[in-house]
């Protein structure tokens, strides 16, 4: 006669598993809401205020110009970290503007 034995019912562990789950979550999703270690402007604070300042485009303009003239003094990025920024501010999939075109910059 072989008989059984289940230290926890099934559902328990279950139960169990579930609250372990659902705590792991809270803490995780608290954890990136709040991490304020490194944003994607490279502002080490996390009360760093981000604005932004509209360019007009001109035909002697690129990225690169742009970003190397108005690099912010509190960027913790390099300037190639910065046009990513940009790019990521304006929707860019390439690194092509076009004179007369409006773009976004991030400032700190």
């Amino acid at each position: 006669m072989n008989k059984a034995y289940c230290i926890l019912p099934h559902d328990s562990i279950r139960q169990i598993f579930s609250i372990v789950f659902i705590i792991f979550l809270f803490f995780s999703a608290g954890y990136h809401i709040t991490d304020p270690v490194m944003n994607k402007m490279g502002a080490v604070e996390q009360d760093t205020r981000i604005s932004f300042k509209s360019i007009s485009v001109t035909d002697k303009d690129t990225l690169w110009s742009i970003a190397k003239e108005n690099y912010p003094e509190g960027y913790n990025g390099s300037l190639n970290d910065y046009i990513r920024e940009i790019k990521r501010c304006n929707s860019l999939v390439s690194d092509c503007i076009y004179a007369g075109s409006s773009i976004v910059i991030p400032i700190l």
